[in-house]
């Protein structure tokens, strides 16, 4: 691992970061120009003063392990969800090709970040027939439109517009299909590493930050790495335990984050 924990844990010094864009200036200043994406899981995890912040400090590194070719001083999305309960529903984004220029169009309905991101990496189609493209937000024919909730609730989760938006050749997938596995470990990284400021034991915690980039860099494919996935998941949620509700503003409500994708975890199979 390209961080030591330790040392950056006992050179780190809080910092409010209220909102989002507060995070997000921080992030690109501090994290973004980092050279491994463990590095920017770890620091991201420690500048952030609220679970929301560690979601995106997990995400973003997760994002950029699934496509290297999103700028790196950029803070991204991912949008895949579409809308299925709409009546009738939004239309999901599909492409056209007229004159050798492709163009989508159709409606997002989960963008992270919405309010501050710079890039968005959109799914169009489905099946065959399915892309990957990476949109910047000032491109023609993107609207989005930022909201907020009761779940992390200082993080922007808006929705996507996109009115023939011209795209350039689509990005290389052939590690999207990791992506879900990869995300949760990234967002436990940035957990473990926030932790540590607050946990009685800052070993445990940079213990599980080597065994999850371990996971990050080889998801797992036979049973020894399913028992190790579902041994760091049950260690990450103890760690979720000890930590006092008093940690960070919402902590109480939004450690569902950490504890919503152990189910998942523990009832895995292989492939």
């Amino acid at each position: 691992m390209s961080i030591d924990y330790a040392n950056a844990l006992s050179r780190h010094t809080e910092a409010v970061l209220s909102d989002e864009r507060a995070f997000a200036d921080m992030w690109l200043r501090q994290v973004a120009p980092l050279s491994s994406r463990v590095a920017q899981a770890v620091q991201g995890g420690l500048l952030a003063d609220r679970l929301a912040w560690v979601f995106v400090a997990g995400y973003q590194s997760a994002l950029r392990h699934t496509f290297a070719q999103l700028p790196a001083g950029s803070m991204a999305a991912f949008a895949v969800s579409e809308d299925r309960k709409g009546e009738p529903p939004l239309p999901g984004v599909t492409a056209t090709v007229l004159n050798k220029e492709t163009k989508v169009s159709g409606y997002k309905t989960w963008v992270a970040c919405c309010a501050t991101l710079s890039h968005l990496i959109i799914k169009s189609d489905r099946g065959d027939k399915a892309n990957y493209y990476c949109l910047e937000r000032s491109s023609q024919g993107l609207t989005l439109t930022p909201k907020y909730g009761a779940f992390l609730a200082e993080m922007s989760q808006g929705v996507a517009q996109l009115n023939q938006v011209a795209v350039a050749t689509p990005l290389d997938a052939t590690q999207v299909s990791h992506f879900g596995t990869r995300e949760t470990l990234y967002i436990y990284m940035a957990f473990c590493a926030w932790a540590g400021k607050f946990s009685e034991s800052a070993e445990t915690c940079e213990a599980l930050i080597h065994r999850l980039a371990r996971l990050i860099e080889q998801p797992p494919k036979d049973e020894a790495g399913l028992v190790e996935l579902k041994s760091v998941d049950q260690a990450v949620q103890k760690l979720r335990e000890s930590i006092p509700t008093t940690a960070a503003a919402n902590y109480e409500q939004d450690q569902r984050l950490i504890a919503m994708y152990s189910s998942g975890i523990q009832k895995r199979d292989l492939l």
